[in-house]
């Protein structure tokens, strides 16, 4: 599913990138990924299971299994949360709303 947004998208500038936080991972060590990732306008709070919990909720789904998607704008801002399972269309939807 990713592997065929990510071929066709990447060209429009987004970008996928896969994060896992770690229960080690304090909130400075997310901050600062977030930063080199170029969301430094994004702001979580804690670390570790409640920053992906958090950054779920901040793109309107409730946290759950994993898989997650979160869609983050060049801006920083959460945009969509896609929490397992969920339909394809409704990824494509999220990423091609990044690309415009």
């Amino acid at each position: 599913m990713l592997a065929s947004l990510k071929s066709e998208y990447e060209s429009k500038g987004v970008y996928f990138v896969s994060l896992t936080i770690e229960p080690k991972d304090d909130a400075s060590s997310v901050a600062n990924w977030l930063k080199r990732a170029g969301a430094e306008g994004l702001n979580a709070a804690r670390a570790s299971d409640s920053v992906k919990d958090q950054l779920i909720r901040m793109g309107g789904a409730e946290p759950g299994a994993i898989p997650a998607n979160v869609m983050i704008s060049a801006n920083g801002e959460v945009t969509r949360s896609l929490v397992a399972p969920f339909k394809h269309a409704d990824l494509e939807a999220g990423v091609a709303g990044l690309a415009k």
